[in-house]
């Protein structure tokens, strides 16, 4: 998914600036490169701390090789804009990567962010929010053919997916596989708390289908395909508790 790619995109800037000159040739390239969402999304769509790992030791300062890995990254396929911010580098990624991290979860469906280890179950209040949300976003689904409103993965309109609400929504979903394969308590609930804070974030900043007389239209669709996504992701996190993802409530 998304932040893996990037962080292989990481990589292999890394290891070109080794190569170049920019950074010595002994520097250590970390086999863990972590990419996440920012705190409250505040400077760009992911960050990576992997500069501050890297300076220190090789006479550079956070700041200077994080500026490198920026100015590198902007050559990269899904890559709208990269900046350093101490020591840290910020991306924001570019629309068609949105639409196609939204196709890859609706075409692995059930078996997105799968994996064996389980936790206990959160508190009930926590999980009666994502099962409500869950069953929220199957009645949307069940509404859509109702109202005439395109189902079509291929034919996402990638502006809609890059209002700010979907663009969280968007990123978020992307983090599923990674934070799965962390097998971290802690981490699955910050992100269950957080996948359910975008997912009814979303929910009150648009209208998902046509309201009274309203024409359906490609962007009731895109819409449409993204709450699939967002009922696969979720309906994959209450999984890992144990708990079911029902369809009504």
């Amino acid at each position: 998914m998304l932040p893996d790619r990037l962080a292989d995109q990481i990589g292999r800037v890394l290891d070109a600036l080794v190569r170049s000159g920019h950074l010595p040739s002994t520097t250590g390239i970390p086999g863990e490169i972590r990419v996440e969402r920012p705190f409250r999304n505040a400077r760009g769509d992911y960050a990576s701390p992997v500069a501050l790992r890297l300076a220190g030791a090789y006479g550079s300062t956070p700041g200077e090789v994080a500026r490198l890995v920026a100015a590198a990254l902007q050559e990269s396929p899904e890559v709208a804009h990269a900046e350093a911010a101490g020591g840290f580098v910020n991306v924001v990624v570019n629309d068609a990567a949105l639409a196609e991290t939204v196709r890859e979860v609706v075409a692995a469906g059930p078996a997105y962010g799968e994996h064996p280890v389980m936790f206990a179950p959160p508190d009930d209040e926590l999980g009666h929010r994502a099962r409500f949300a869950h069953a929220r976003l199957a009645g949307l689904l069940r509404a859509g053919p109702a109202l005439e409103v395109p189902y079509d993965p291929d034919r996402l309109e990638v502006a809609v997916l890059a209002d700010p609400p979907a663009r969280r929504l968007v990123c978020a979903l992307a983090e599923l596989p990674s934070v799965a394969a962390r097998e971290s308590p802690r981490a699955l609930h910050k992100y269950f708390t957080e996948i359910l804070s975008c997912v009814e974030e979303f929910e009150v900043s648009v209208a998902v289908l046509p309201r009274g007389d309203e024409p359906s239209t490609a962007a009731h669709g895109t819409r449409l395909v993204l709450v699939d996504a967002a009922r696969i992701t979720l309906a994959s996190a209450l999984r890992r508790y144990g708990l079911c993802a029902p369809d009504r409530l």
